[in-house]
């Protein structure tokens, strides 16, 4: 599973005709329209896409070849997968799965310690940080004037931090 991205989970079933209801990890649920296969649960089992769209923050999904609910409803609680080489770079950024494990690193080239999420419900993305001192979590907004650079074949973020943020 290292390469493919968990893009949601089967949470129920919606009608009677195969359609499955997903909630979407993706910042984009729209993103879902574009895919033509899924791969469903821990074995990865492919399977086609019929429809896909987006309703009510959630995602409607039609399988080629399921079509009652008794076809999909051993999906449920099962988490969606998408193969990393099936998705578009859209050279905006990196991905949150390649960040997370990366030692972060101050001004001073000084150990802060590893990113364990990427906050993404405010203005902008925050990283939380685990600390190597004491294990506490640091806060980090993603922006210019603090995270200075990323290197994620290096596992590497180095941050530049300002009086008051590690106390």
């Amino acid at each position: 599973m290292k390469d493919c991205f968990n893009i949601g989970k089967i949470v129920n079933t919606h009608g009677i005709r195969g359609e499955v209801k997903i909630y979407p990890y993706t910042d984009d649920p729209y993103k879902f329209e574009d895919f033509e296969y899924l791969l469903i649960g821990d074995k990865a089992d492919k399977h086609a896409l019929e429809s896909a769209r987006v309703h009510k923050n959630m995602v409607l999904v039609k399988f080629a070849g399921l079509n009652t609910i008794e076809a999909v409803t051993p999906l449920m609680n099962q988490n969606v997968y998408i193969a990393r080489e099936d998705v578009e770079d859209d050279g905006e950024g990196h991905y949150i799965v390649d960040l997370i494990g990366c030692e972060v690193y101050d001004q001073n080239d000084a150990l802060i310690g590893i990113l364990k999420d990427v906050l993404q419900n405010t203005a902008q993305d925050i990283y939380e940080i685990k600390r190597k001192d004491n294990g506490k979590m640091l806060y980090v907004p993603v922006v210019d004037a603090f995270v200075k650079a990323i290197d994620v074949d290096r596992k590497r973020i180095d941050v530049h931090l300002i009086e008051g943020m590690i106390e």
